[in-house]
């Protein structure tokens, strides 16, 4: 995959211009593809803050941290919705470029956070994330999606996440289901009304995939649609990562299969809102414009 971007002045860094980055090849790259690699798109104080963030939540003993693969070789963490306790993501997301680079991505000035979603791989050897798609689980339709990908440690392509460009303008898949997934990586998160995800891993060939050498500070924008899969990490490699889940105007809540509830859990939300209402509640905190009271902060 080409990268579509810019290059940048002597002695600049991208981060110097973060939403200069942004360019129309950017945004039509991500309209096909879904997917769209930034190097050195975040300066090394947000990802400071990324790292603070994270070591708060997991000495806080959140009931939003699960265990993937829990009791096998290979576990790891999962971390959701930790911004309102959380204030170092507070400060990421309202002081720092992300919102702005989104809201320009998706052509929306108004932008919202979906959540905050964390995982760390950590200890060892750690199994790969199964394909899967976000937008299965997520209660949302509309396109004005995006998720910023931000990890704070070093990464080879081959234990990267891995993304099959195009596919969020395709099928529609069920998700996996977690509790499963040691055994059949495939089976469904709701098991009706969706089709069944491909077996990915097992057919690698027959797919377009692609993933990136990672360094701080990159960033990946990724559309929930697409398919991915998180790599295993080796023993001895650690990766920490933060994924800001931000959507536009035309976000509208919509509904899943009944068999389960869509995650993260959002008790109340369906007595609220009906299908085809906009995404206005809130566990859905809204970023740009800067609210007036965070605003006021900097006075």
């Amino acid at each position: 995959m080409q990268l579509a971007g810019q290059s940048a002045p002597t002695g600049a860094k991208p981060w110097d211009d973060p939403l200069g980055l942004i360019t129309p090849a950017v945004i039509e790259q991500y309209k096909r593809d879904g997917v769209v690699f930034l190097p050195q798109a975040l300066h090394p104080e947000w990802l400071m803050l990324i790292d603070y963030g994270i070591q708060r939540i997991l000495g806080s003993g959140s009931p939003n941290i699960q265990t993937f693969f829990k009791d096998l070789p290979g576990e790891f963490r999962d971390m959701v919705r930790h911004f309102a306790v959380t204030p170092e993501f507070q400060r990421l997301l309202y002081d720092s470029p992300i919102a702005d680079m989104i809201g320009k991505l998706l052509g929306s000035e108004n932008i919202w956070l979906l959540f905050d979603h964390v995982f760390v791989k950590e200890g060892g050897f750690c199994r790969r994330t199964p394909w899967h798609q976000d937008m299965p689980y997520w209660p949302i339709a509309g396109e004005q999606v995006a998720s910023m990908w931000i990890t704070l440690d070093p990464i080879p392509r081959e234990e990267c996440l891995e993304f099959i460009p195009g596919s969020h303008r395709q099928t529609m898949y069920d998700g996996f289901s977690p509790a499963d997934a040691a055994n059949d990586p495939t089976k469904g998160f709701y098991g009706k009304d969706l089709p069944r995800l491909p077996n990915i891993e097992e057919e690698r060939e027959k797919w377009n995939i692609v993933s990136f050498d990672i360094a701080p500070g990159d960033v990946v924008l990724l559309h929930p649609g697409v398919l991915h899969g998180g790599g295993h990490t080796t023993n001895g490699r650690r990766r920490r990562t933060l994924s800001a889940r931000l959507y536009g105007d035309d976000i509208v809540f919509d509904t899943r299969p009944d068999s389960r509830p869509t995650v993260p859990l959002t008790p109340g939300l369906k007595l609220k809102l009906k299908p085809g209402d906009p995404l206005r509640s809130p566990y859905y905190p809204r970023i740009r414009p800067v609210p007036a009271r965070e605003a006021a902060l900097w006075q």
